[in-house]
């Protein structure tokens, strides 16, 4: 028999020699369920999982017998520490969900993909394939838009490609020449705000809704912004507070960022809140800014 049709063993410390195939089924279990017990969410787990275990047997391909030396539970997480769960995060993070904005009903039904299809609780009348195309279309007359906008400024475009792949940021700053931090502040966060306003002026041309009713002329300060925009801030003031607490309620058994919600219906600084809560500054600073940002989606 050929080396070539014998599988490839290697030693384990809890299982003697066995093949990568093997040790794989032999993880899987307990390695999902160590990532469910650190927060890895169910979309996920299949990623991470298949990541890890990549990270795996490139070790074990260059020492055969790395497994020799570590238990059961040390090599579950030498998966677990090589699954990138931030960087798949962090991905997952740059960009803003399009599925919020159309409903999800029909999507899994075959029959909406033909003209005669089933228009169960749907306000289109074309079929839903139709639909697909138009986003399509919408989302490249965007970029060509912002592409046209800033021709003449590579670093912007830089960013532009940033927040539209899955390049990392370090190296979309090196091809920009400039400083991470200073490159995302100074262009990426533009770039990102333009392609949100583009995105929503989109979505409110092809769906019905009220505008909010002005009483008043509202001066957006930066111009990207909607006229009719008003802060989360500016709605709880006039009155409309039933959104901030509803927020209240659903963290009301999460100590720090229901704390953190509540200082900044209250107008508090990072300092005062930490303060009057008893919580560590440095740390209660990235709560208030989690609730900031929540206040801002409940009353969007």
């Amino acid at each position: 028999m050929s080396v070539s049709t014998i599988a490839m063993q290697y030693l384990t410390s809890w299982a003697g020699a066995m093949s990568f195939e093997a040790i794989y089924a032999d993880l899987a279990g307990y390695v999902t369920n160590v990532m469910k017990r650190n927060g890895i969410q169910p979309h996920q787990l299949d990623e991470c999982l298949q990541i890890g275990m990549m990270a795996l047997w490139e070790q074990l391909a260059d020492q055969p017998d790395f497994l020799t030396e570590k238990t059961r539970r040390q090599a579950v997480f030498f998966v677990l520490a090589r699954c990138k769960i931030s960087t798949i995060r962090d991905q997952e993070g740059r960009y803003d969900r399009l599925e919020p904005l159309v409903a999800a009903e029909w999507r899994g039904n075959g029959d909406e993909f033909v003209i005669t299809g089933l228009e169960h609780q749907r306000s289109e009348t074309w079929a839903a394939w139709a639909t697909y195309v138009d986003m399509r279309a919408d989302i490249e007359r965007v970029m060509h838009k912002l592409a046209a906008k800033y021709a003449q400024s590579f670093k912007h475009l830089v960013a532009l490609y940033f927040l539209t792949t899955e390049v990392s940021r370090k190296d979309a700053a090196a091809l920009a020449g400039m400083d991470s931090w200073r490159w995302y502040q100074r262009y990426v966060l533009p770039v990102q705000a333009d392609l949100r306003y583009e995105f929503a002026q989109v979505f409110l041309e092809q769906h019905d809704y009220l505008h909010p009713a002005c009483d008043e002329p509202v001066v957006s300060t930066p111009a990207r912004r909607c006229p009719a925009y008003r802060s989360w801030r500016e709605q709880y003031q006039r009155g409309y507070t039933s959104p901030a607490e509803a927020l209240v309620a659903t963290y009301r058994d999460a100590p720090c960022i229901g704390a953190a919600i509540q200082a900044q219906i209250d107008g508090k600084s990072y300092a005062a809140a930490a303060e009057a809560h008893g919580r560590n500054p440095s740390s209660f600073r990235k709560h208030m800014k989690r609730a900031a940002r929540l206040l801002d989606a409940a009353y969007a």
